[in-house]
């Protein structure tokens, strides 16, 4: 008798993903690995597509070629059901939480947990006040969402994506507009969210800092493709051009400070040189 396979470490494989939105090659043939149970950061300058990564992944795009496995399925191929099934092993903290002004709190971690299944009120009481205790917020389930902080409803919103106890987590820009006390309470649920749970999560963030206290891994992508990946505590050092302008702030580089244009002096009507 045969043993059975071991699990493959990679939860999440990206090979050759390619993406043209309006013209813009988005992802040029990327490839990219995401590990089970590891936090991994999705990082890079603004409108390389880290978003649009992320709605590839949930199936919400479609590239233009490319496979993106998603625990061995490949997410483009597959039927409304098997995604819609697939999605409900999935949880999504939005950036800006995302949560219905017109339900307390209870009701907005109870909200999938009425749309998607039938369960008897008593055990959704249960779920709901479980996750709720989890993020620190179970004495909150009365608040409305105007009445929180901002650190208050991204951790509601947690509460929220992990109502189905996924075994993935995708964080959008999980850390704006937090201050320090707000940054640090979110750092350390997705921290032993990740480590009690088993859960892997993927972060697209910009704040380095915050990425070096809880990822085990970074991707930088730029261009259409991964220019730099390593552990977030060296990564910034790796001597890249790539990640001395990200990781430096540096306003010209790989990244050029002048959007692609004509020749200036024709623009403002002046004849060319040798005309």
């Amino acid at each position: 008798m045969n043993a059975a396979a071991p699990p493959d470490d990679t939860l999440i494989r990206i090979r050759g993903l390619t993406t043209v939105l309006n013209g813009k090659k988005v992802f040029d043939a990327l490839d990219l690995d995401i590990p089970r149970g590891k936090v991994t950061a999705i990082m890079g300058p603004s409108g390389t597509g880290k978003t649009t990564l992320l709605k590839h992944i949930t199936g919400q795009m479609h590239g233009d070629a490319g496979q993106i496995l998603v625990d061995g399925q490949n997410v483009p191929e597959l039927s409304r059901e098997a995604l819609y099934a697939l999605r409900e092993k999935i949880g999504y903290l939005f950036q800006n939480s995302a949560l219905l002004t017109d339900f307390d709190v209870f009701e907005n971690v109870a909200f999938p947990l009425r749309q998607h299944t039938k369960l008897p009120e008593v055990l959704i009481r249960n779920l709901v006040l479980t996750k709720l205790q989890a993020v620190g917020l179970r004495g909150a389930a009365g608040l409305m969402p105007s009445e929180l902080s901002g650190g208050m409803a991204r951790r509601v919103a947690l509460a929220r994506a992990i109502v189905f106890d996924p075994m993935l987590i995708l964080y959008d820009e999980p850390f704006v507009g937090l201050d320090p006390i707000a940054l640090n309470q979110v750092l350390k649920l997705i921290r032993t969210l990740n480590e009690t749970l088993g859960i892997t999560s993927v972060l697209v963030a910009h704040e380095l800092d915050a990425i070096k206290q809880v990822a085990d891994h970074i991707f930088l992508i730029a261009n259409g493709k991964v220019v730099a990946q390593g552990d977030p505590r060296t990564i910034a050092d790796d001597g890249s051009p790539w990640t001395r302008q990200f990781f430096g702030g540096e306003a010209d580089g790989p990244v050029p400070f002048q959007y692609p244009a004509g020749d200036y002096a024709e623009a403002l009507g002046f004849p060319r040189r040798g005309a």
